[in-house]
């Protein structure tokens, strides 16, 4: 399930891979955890957009963030359970 929500990474190049692990590493430093988005149709670029905008959060600011992305990524999820798509 994962992989088919995050395959804006698949096609990415080497250099926004790399880049996207080093703004991981420093947002997982800042918070203490990994960075979430809804990764759903998103490319690489968008989601290397939105670490870059979000590592300058406040903490609280970070946690209401997580929670909508945590929200958008069970509907997702339960749609295609629903619809008979378990994977």
């Amino acid at each position: 399930t994962s992989n088919r929500e995050q395959s804006g990474m698949a096609g990415a190049s080497d250099d926004l891979k790399s880049e996207m692990l080093e703004l991981n590493l420093a947002y997982q430093e800042k918070f203490g955890h990994v960075f979430l988005i809804c990764a759903s149709g998103r490319t690489g670029e968008q989601m290397r957009d939105a670490v870059r905008n979000r590592i300058d959060n406040t903490p609280e600011q970070e946690r209401e963030i997580v929670r909508v992305e945590l929200g958008k990524i069970n509907r997702i999820r339960l749609t295609r359970i629903a619809e008979g798509d378990p994977s």
